[in-house]
């Protein structure tokens, strides 16, 4: 039997309340699909049916763990890594996203996508190769990187929201090295992903400055009435000079790293950053400017490649990368 399109969102509702090991009571599925639906009141007849459905309902094949916790009075899913994102494709499905991509491909290098040309093309590659996995099942010799459930990926409908509806909204945001977390008002601006996490960047109210929060460290999301600020910066500008989602005001310096071979042929496919430049080459290295803030980030990159790298200059990050090594070279001895 074909399900209405609001039968298929509270799945997804529910789904986002129980993944990553999450436990919800009835109480609070209800809300999460009235907040989602916007309507009131939702019975609790739905639900029961809902999460019949998702448990026994061949037609759906989601076959989900639900199970009901009488101790915290809620459902969880007994298996934590399980998600109904996780189903295989069926062929209908898989014909749709066929079309996609085949629509994706044509506009992948137009201006309005050149920023997002690398992520078309991993859209369409995958569907290319299940589409050839599900026409020659012996070819299993290609394997995906996965992707871990990351804390916080449930934010991320309501954050755009905001976004597109210039709403103000009230964090209560934990970061690692605080005992507690704190609240905050913040007009968010843009997301941006980094390494499969999520952050939102937006001028924090209280002390009116651009600021980047990590999805994995917001506990809650509520919106507010207040006077929503438009932004007044360059995306682009404001990540031109850095790796990773903290910008640093001013100028970048001129970084110059000499990368013995073959580490340095890796350089030449894949740079360290947009403003990386070759400036020389011989048969046992190579030698690479950049023009980027050295933030924690960078230097994470240049650590990664170990004893094949030296950093020239500047003088300052030279001996904090120096530092750093030490440091690590003292927990073995």
């Amino acid at each position: 039997m074909p399900r209405n399109k609001e039968a298929l969102i509270r799945y997804r509702v529910i789904n986002r309340c129980l993944i990553g090991g999450k436990t919800a009571s009835k109480e609070k599925l209800i809300k999460a699909c009235e907040d989602t639906l916007d309507i009131s009141p939702l019975g609790e007849r739905t639900i029961d049916g809902d999460i019949h459905d998702m448990r026994f309902d061949n037609g759906l094949g989601y076959n989900a763990p639900i199970k009901f916790d009488k101790e915290k009075g809620g459902y969880y899913y007994e298996d934590p890594g399980y998600s109904i994102d996780n189903i295989p494709l069926n062929e209908e499905e898989l014909e749709s996203l066929s079309f996609a991509s085949i629509i994706l491909d044509q506009f992948k290098y137009l201006d309005l996508f050149s920023g997002f040309t690398g992520t078309v093309q991993k859209i369409i590659d995958a569907v290319n190769i299940r589409r050839m996995k599900k026409e020659v099942p012996a070819y299993d010799f290609i394997d995906f990187e996965k992707v871990p459930f990351i804390k916080g990926s449930e934010f991320l409908s309501k954050i755009i929201e905001a976004i597109r509806g210039n709403t103000v909204i009230l964090l209560r945001y934990q970061p690692f090295y605080e005992d507690k977390p704190y609240m905050l008002h913040l007009h968010p601006y843009l997301l941006k992903e980094y390494r499969n996490r999520w952050y939102v960047i937006g001028l924090n109210e209280e002390v009116k400055e651009i600021r980047t929060y990590g999805f994995d460290r917001i506990q809650l999301i509520e919106f507010t009435e207040m006077e929503y600020i438009p932004r007044d910066f360059n995306a682009s500008d404001y990540f031109k000079n850095t790796v990773g989602v903290i910008s640093l005001h001013g100028n970048p310096p001129e970084i110059i790293i000499e990368v013995q071979k073959p580490q340095a042929a890796y350089l030449m496919t894949q740079a360290l950053h947009e403003s990386q430049k070759l400036l020389e080459e011989d048969e046992e290295k190579a030698i690479f400017s950049f023009r980027v803030h050295p933030t924690y980030e960078f230097k994470v990159l240049i650590l990664g490649l170990g004893n094949d790298v030296k950093v020239i200059r500047p003088k300052s990050l030279r001996d904090d990368i120096t530092r750093t090594m030490r440091l690590a070279l003292r927990q073995y001895s």
